[in-house]
């Protein structure tokens, strides 16, 4: 299975942190949010990466190439957006990246304990066009982004998206190259026509999504 890690974010929430660096190399740690979730999943088994770029992408071209250039068996290779195309449309832009199966996307930016190995194992169903790890409504968050019902997602905003997931690349084909498109508006659609799977995680998950966030994660790595 490949894999597409989501780079291209402004950041803007994180304030100055984000002036010079780009969001996916602030650290946790000793560790990016990038570094950790790439190897999470080469962990995994995934030696296929695409890394989507956009604000100062750059800086992590240069992260990336350099730290992992002595890799074997690895290919991770980059799609660069002039400007931030939004999640479904920077997925559009990379499309030709990945084959007929289906494919994995992550945000660089969330923090997890979720073992990825679950979704290499999991088969998509062929009426099915996605599979998506929901999880419980952190305290930032009141309303959720959607339900589950017999593994069905819904409407009901019980939960909240992790960014991870597998998807089909047919979900995407129809959209333009460089074109700002929100995933939400396709996820939109596909529940509908009942096609998104979706699972809960309760395990460890944040979004490094604020200053806050990542100095409270800092604390506690410090422990």
């Amino acid at each position: 299975m490949k894999a597409m890690i989501l780079s291209a974010g402004m950041g803007s929430r994180m304030g100055d942190l984000t002036k010079n660096t780009p969001k996916p190399l602030l650290k946790i740690g000793n560790q990016t949010l990038l570094e950790i979730q790439l190897n999470k999943l080469m962990q995994a088994g995934i030696r296929r990466f695409l890394i989507n770029v956009s604000y100062l992408g750059d800086q992590i071209v240069e992260f990336v190439s350099s730290k992992y250039k002595n890799a074997t068996n690895l290919d991770i290779q980059f799609s660069k957006e002039e400007h931030p195309l939004e999640t479904a449309g920077g997925i559009v832009n990379a499309l030709d990246f990945f084959d007929e199966t289906p494919f994995l996307v992550t945000n660089a930016d969330i923090f997890t304990n979720f073992d990825y190995s679950f979704l290499l194992k999991y088969e998509l169903p062929m009426n099915v066009s996605a599979f998506l790890i929901l999880v419980p409504n952190p305290e930032f968050k009141e309303i959720g982004d959607y339900g589950l019902e017999r593994n069905k997602l819904t409407f009901s905003k019980d939960f909240t998206y992790s960014g991870i997931g597998i998807y089909r690349k047919e979900m995407f084909q129809e959209f333009k190259k460089g074109e700002k498109i929100k995933l939400k508006s396709i996820l939109d659609d596909n529940i509908l026509k009942n096609k998104i799977d979706g699972s809960l995680y309760h395990g460890y998950w944040s979004d490094i999504g604020t200053a806050e966030r990542l100095e409270f994660e800092n604390k506690k790595n410090d422990h």
